[in-house]
């Protein structure tokens, strides 16, 4: 799978993810009926979760250091719009990485890494909406 951040390709996840979430506002539950009273302000909305799981150290880096761009515009294969594929504005909310291998001296040249991060769609694009 080929990703795109800003236009540059980025090294292919090991995993991902795409979950798709409806936004609403005050939304409550009737007491009377038990029905859903929602006010949906936004269809659709994206939050998509990716893993590189044997990154060198300065893969990790890179792609550690990218999500703190905010907007961060993302290019990527994704089944449930229009097309297959979108370009939308994004920002990362969460972030992690974790040494999965090292040496024994204070060289980290050889040291792995498992690298993951989540995003989510600031705004809905054309590809996204209905008609």
């Amino acid at each position: 799978m080929i990703w795109k951040l800003n236009g540059k390709t980025m090294k292919t996840p090991s995993s991902y993810k795409d979950n798709i979430e409806d936004l609403d506002n005050d939304s409550y539950t009737s007491k009377v009926t038990g029905a859903l009273i929602d006010n949906v302000i936004a269809t659709g909305m994206l939050k998509l979760e990716m893993s590189w799981d044997y990154c060198t150290e300065e893969e990790a880096e890179e792609l550690l250091q990218a999500t703190y761009q905010n907007p961060m515009v993302v290019t990527i294969k994704c089944p449930s719009v229009r097309g297959g594929m979108i370009t939308a504005p994004f920002r990362c909310s969460k972030r992690s990485c974790e040494m999965h291998l090292t040496g024994k001296d204070e060289n980290t040249s050889k040291s792995r890494w498992k690298v993951s991060f989540n995003l989510m769609q600031k705004s809905i694009v054309a590809s996204q909406k209905g008609g």
